[in-house]
């Protein structure tokens, strides 16, 4: 890419970096699961697997597992309720909590999902020559961001 600012800014525009890369791979996995003839959005595949692993899960259970808020876990599993991807049910414990379940549309379609991410990580590793250090990169950025936040550390130091 030529006149690239996003490249030639360097690590200070990393997370618009990041950005441009995630948008980029998930808008091509949303092509390649419609030309499978696969109803599904990208990152349903984590919330399906963390389902399968953990019958009646909560919302809360579910966001804790991807670090993802409250809200966001809300909006995507209602989705995948609507497409009949998971089976919503009160906790028996609990009722004021809701639970997940794997419809049986999702049982059927998880082994084709699990071949096509089992053929995603060998391509990510092919995209990445073989050098998967940016996972060790990306536990460092993650684990330091969990003390303080980007914004945070700005801050201290304009003080």
């Amino acid at each position: 890419m030529n006149n690239d600012l996003v490249r030639e800014m360097g690590y200070i525009a990393l997370a618009t970096r990041l950005k441009r890369i995630s948008d980029k791979m998930t808008h091509s996995t949303r092509l390649m699961y419609r030309n499978l003839n696969i109803d599904i959005e990208p990152n349903w595949y984590l919330v399906l697997i963390i389902v399968k692993q953990n019958p009646n899960i909560s919302v809360m259970g579910i966001a804790e597992k991807l670090g993802f808020t409250h809200q966001s876990v809300i909006t995507m599993t209602n989705k995948m309720v609507k497409k009949g991807y998971l089976q919503v049910s009160k906790d028996e414990k609990d009722k004021r909590k809701t639970v997940f379940n794997l419809n049986q549309k999702a049982v059927e379609i998880l082994p084709k999902i699990e071949q096509i991410w089992g053929y995603g990580k060998e391509v990510i590793y092919e995209l990445l020559n073989g050098d998967i250090s940016i996972i060790q990169h990306l536990e460092v950025l993650e684990t330091n961001l969990e003390k303080a936040s980007f914004g945070e550390r700005i801050l201290e130091k304009n003080n």
